[in-house]
């Protein structure tokens, strides 16, 4: 179809539409035609056969496979080895069957709906693989045949039995009335019975005579051989000829195919030529081919599915031709060039005007055309009308009138818009190219008169009483009144109104003006009416043209939003302007209107004219009709459903959201008028603005549940039932129910945590508090402690100091004394000069100054240690050397008691201690045990070590020191006598306790009155 791509959407319950069949026409013209070519498809250019699902998706046998088409996408189901398909053919459980070349098999649908092509070749023994291809499938209730010319593959609970032809060959398949029929050349026509093939009675007729079709014919089986025509076979066995005017049509041209349409008439597809239509009594009801706008090229198959459209394949794509359509138009091809201004029927005859010319229809043998009528070039013709029995004609060149044999010119003034008066006294008209004025008739001639000051290009004019009213292609409503002074016309505009884009009809004593959202009655005193709410179907965007077809019943063209031109009859009933549910779309302009004899209606547009015949009604009532989710792709390419599959409800990843929806109608009529609406539950806030898109996106789904929803809107605004798919995002692990118990325990953790740890500092800083109450209280309690310590201290301290200054005074002073007493001696003996007491004091005094010097000593060391100045410098001292130097120097000592003084260790033993202490205490507890020894008498220095300590041990052969006093022996105290009354410092053991503790020593004693004494020295080894 070249120029509108449109249907007639009607319900068939109007009243003044009447039930009548399709009847051959002499003014229709061409028929609407879909055509889809390869380009359009992309795919091979034969197509052989087409069928249609319960979904209204369509399939047609392909070079390259199975196409499938669902009225949006085309999509090419490839088969074994790309073969081509030559019939496809579906059963009654919907299942699609394939016939190739060398296969045969079925279309099955995987779980997303997509379809795939399963071959039934492993069904068969490999010896029937040579069959070559399979032409026809047919199909009963029971079985599926698929017939190549050498077998018939008979499939039936899903095993194949083979039917072989022998040495000749099966020519066609088809099924009547639940039954299979199928011709063998030399036996004649068969029918498939159980597990035989039998011949039919009276078949034996056709055993020389290819036949392509069967079809029923009331109780007989209609027979159409390719070259002998038709026949009619009754039950019993008697052939007639079934004798048509298409007769030598159909036999010249080949019969290949054909169908009952859905009135019962005869579709039969003549190979090389066309279709042709015949009723059941043989009349040529219609003839289709390329005079009707077909490709003419190899018509292969014909088949309906629908009331309104007859499917056409061939050679070169295929053709939906609407055979059933009230409407038909005429073009080019039909004679009409350029944009189309306006048509009339005068004295019994169709003239329609372009900006070519005039026109006149001229009867054919099916159907009409324009041929050229111009006497003269008029350039472009606007407008057609009638007066005084003629027809008049508005021309570029003036006004033109026509009484069926002369024309001749009324004026010569350029027009670009003229209208006949009621009356036919008056011409209005557009002048120029702007500008409005009144041809008036006086004296049988007709003078113009302007109206001055008025610029704007006219679009129709319409008379109401002594009114004239005008629209301008501006949206000008003016009011215009005429009067005659001394002769001479004036023309006033009396009310101008702006109503945008707009129409105007004459109803009545009114003027109906038609806008784009609203309508008014404007009456003779040129008062606009209150604006009432305008019922279309679409919303307009612009109004194009009104027509009248009886009271307050009128067809208006107008444009929507898309730009898509529609028809509509509406009526006004009580002041209210009311749908009848009638409309059809158009791609082209509606530039004029005309309402004709026996409910015939033509619209003039730019790219020709329409037909409308209102008595022929749709067979089939529109608006139940439903739209389908056709397919669901997921991210890129993935494919959750195709076809409309009917699928359980997917859950899509969080972060993988993107997703398409592509829906189509099973509406037959629709084409451009087609709209659709969707609506996201969970996403969308309700349904979207109607859309001719065919295709939603949506992208970065939140987690949740959605159901998409889709309904489709046909010309006369009427909704299908809606389909809706249920799907799920998921939420991302961290927003799962798991996870929100996670969270929800994790935080009543937490705040227990919280708590714990709340209570616990809370618990802590009582702890502390109580703990530097009782630190406080310690501190008080240890200052008390440390002052009563420091009292002591400082008592013993002072006890010390005055047990030293008595030691001091008693062991100092001593010495002294004897020193005193030894020099009042000296000097005595001096005086009475002997020599030898003398020298016996003088060594006396020797012995007293020593001990004085050695109390000093210890005094002084003492002294030094308890103010905290004596420095420890440890070294590694070797053991036998600096016991052997100390005994050394104290053997002399030992000598005058007569005291064996012996060392004895192993060698090679080490103290880390400081030499000067060290060398303190190893003498004091030497002199101690010369002190106390018996003459003639031993003194044992031992000394050992191993890895841990170095152990040095000092025995004597002495007095002993009792039990009760050993717990004494390093306090200070006075000072004992020796064996021989030596006299002590009482410092000695007390520097010895101290000294080995600074060296991190051990000292300790045991002793047995009247046997000796042992210290123990320990120092570890470090």
């Amino acid at each position: 179809m070249s120029f509108i791509k449109s249907a007639l959407l009607c319900l068939t319950f109007l009243p003044f539409l009447i039930n009548v069949s399709l009847a051959q026409s002499s003014e229709k013209g061409l028929p609407f035609i879909d055509y889809y070519a390869p380009s359009d498809y992309r795919a091979g250019s034969f197509n052989f056969n087409v069928i249609r699902d319960s979904l209204g998706i369509y399939y047609f046998s392909n070079d390259d496979g199975v196409l499938v088409y669902n009225g949006v996408d085309w999509n090419l189901i490839k088969i074994t080895k790309e073969k081509s398909v030559f019939w496809l053919q579906q059963d009654t459980q919907g299942v699609i069957y394939v016939g190739s070349d060398g296969e045969f098999g079925y279309l099955t649908a995987s779980a997303n709906g997509k379809l795939n092509y399963v071959s039934l070749m492993d069904k068969i023994d490999s010896k029937y693989h040579d069959f070559g291809t399979v032409w026809e499938v047919a199909c009963s209730s029971k079985e599926v045949v698929f017939r190549s010319k050498k077998y018939i593959f008979r499939l039936r609970d899903e095993q194949v039995k083979v039917f072989h032809a022998g040495d000749q060959e099966f020519d066609v398949a088809f099924t009547v009335r639940d039954t299979i029929y199928t011709r063998q050349v030399g036996e004649g026509l068969m029918y498939l019975k159980g597990d035989e093939l039998i011949p039919k009675k009276g078949g034996e007729y056709f055993t020389n005579m290819k036949v392509n079709v069967f079809l029923p014919y009331e109780d007989k089986l209609l027979v159409a051989s390719r070259y002998n025509g038709l026949f009619l076979l009754d039950q019993d066995g008697s052939v007639e000829v079934f004798k048509t005017e298409a007769d030598d049509f159909l036999k010249t041209y080949k019969i290949y195919h054909g169908c009952i349409t859905y009135d019962g008439y005869y579709a039969m597809a003549a190979y090389t030529k066309g279709v042709a239509i015949i009723d059941k009594n043989g009349k040529l009801v219609d003839m289709l081919d390329e005079n009707s706008g077909l490709i003419d090229f190899q018509y292969l198959f014909v088949g309906m599915f629908d009331p309104n459209n007859l499917w056409i394949a061939n050679g070169v794509g295929t053709s939906k031709v609407k055979i059933q359509s009230p409407l038909s138009y005429f073009d080019e091809r039909r004679g009409l060039k350029d944009v189309g201004t306006d048509v009339i029927r005068y004295k019994g005859n169709v003239y329609a005007t372009t900006l070519r010319g005039l026109y006149k229809m001229e009867l054919m043998e099916f159907g009409a055309h324009f041929v050229p009528f111009n006497p003269e070039d008029y350039n472009e013709v606007f407008s057609l009308g009638e007066i005084d029995d003629k027809m008049l004609i508005g021309t570029q060149k003036g006004l033109v009138t026509y009484d069926n044999k002369i024309f001749e010119f009324l004026d010569t003034e350029r027009l670009h818009y003229a209208e006949v008066s009621k009356d036919e006294s008056e011409i209005f008209v557009g002048l120029g190219e702007v500008g409005m004025g009144v041809y008036y008739k006086d004296n049988d001639q007709f003078e113009l008169t302007r109206l001055e000051g008025f610029t704007e290009p006219i679009k129709k004019i319409e008379q109401i009483g002594d009114k004239i009213v005008f629209i301008s292609k501006y949206g000008t409503l003016g009011v215009v009144s005429h009067r005659v002074t001394s002769n001479t016309h004036y023309l006033k505009l009396e009310e101008s109104y702006e109503v945008g884009n707009a129409s105007i009809i004459a109803c009545g004593d009114k003027i109906l003006v038609v806008c784009r959202e609203k309508w008014y009655y404007l009456d003779n005193s040129g008062e606009l009416s209150k604006p009432q709410p305008l019922a279309l179907s679409n919303p307009a965007s612009k109004i194009l043209q009104a027509v009248l077809i009886a009271d307050e019943k009128m067809w208006i063209s107008y444009q929507n939003h898309q730009r898509i031109n529609y028809n509509e009859l509406v009526e006004i009933n009580n002041g209210t302007m009311e749908t009848t549910g009638i409309a059809f779309g158009s791609s082209f302009h509606v530039n004029a209107s005309f309402a004709d004899k026996d409910s015939v209606l033509w619209f003039v547009g730019d790219e020709g004219v329409v037909r409308y015949d209102q008595k022929i009604p749709v067979t089939g009532e529109v608006g139940q009709f439903k739209c389908h989710i056709g397919e669901m792709i997921w991210g890129k390419d993935s494919l959750i459903f195709e076809n409309g599959f009917n699928v359980d409800p997917v859950e899509l990843p969080y972060d993988q959201t993107d997703i398409r929806f592509s829906f189509f109608t099973d509406e037959v009529n629709a084409n451009e008028e087609r709209n659709f609406q969707y609506y996201l539950v969970g996403r969308d806030d309700g349904w979207s603005e109607w859309t001719h898109e065919t295709k939603k996106d949506y992208t970065g789904l939140s987690a949740g549940e959605y159901i998409f929803h889709v309904r489709s809107k046909n010309a006369v605004n009427q909704i299908s039932e809606a389909d809706a798919y249920h799907f799920y995002v998921n939420r991302p692990w961290y927003r799962s129910k798991f996870a929100v118990i996670a969270y929800v325990a994790g935080i009543l953790v937490l705040i227990y945590v919280l708590f714990r740890i709340r209570t616990a500092s809370l618990e802590q800083a009582k702890q502390k508090l109580e703990y530097l109450v009782s630190k406080r209280t310690a501190e008080v309690e240890e200052q008390k402690r440390d002052l009563e310590t420091q009292r002591l201290i400082l008592q013993n301290a002072n006890d010390t100091k005055n047990q030293l200054f008595s030691i001091i005074g008693h062991d100092l002073r001593s010495p002294l004394n004897s020193l005193q007493g030894l020099t009042d001696l000296i000097q005595h003996y001096q005086e009475e000069e002997e020599t030898q007491m003398v020298d016996e004091m003088v060594e006396h005094m020797a012995e007293s100054v020593k001990r004085l010097r050695h109390l000093l000593d210890n005094l002084l060391t003492w002294a030094l240690n308890q103010s905290g100045n004596f420095k420890v410098n440890p070294e590694l001292i070797k053991v036998d050397y600096f016991l052997n130097e100390i005994i050394s120097i104290l053997k002399e000592s030992a000598k005058t008691k007569n005291i064996d003084l012996k060392l004895t260790g192993a060698s090679g033993c080490l103290i880390n201690a400081d030499k000067n202490s060290l060398s303190t205490v190893i003498r004091n507890l030497i002199n101690n045990a010369i002190k106390f020894s018996n003459e003639n008498s031993e003194i044992d220095v031992n000394y050992s070590c191993d890895h841990e300590k170095t152990t040095i041990l000092i025995s004597d052969q002495g007095v002993g020191i009792p039990k009760d006093k050993l717990d004494e022996i390093f306090e200070l105290t006075h000072s004992t006598y020796g064996t021989n009354n030596e006299k002590g410092t009482g410092l000695g053991l007390v520097l010895v306790s101290e000294f080995v503790a600074l060296n991190d020593g051990v000292i300790d004693v045991t002793s047995e009155p009247g046997k000796g004494t042992t210290f123990t020295l320990t120092f570890p080894n470090k």
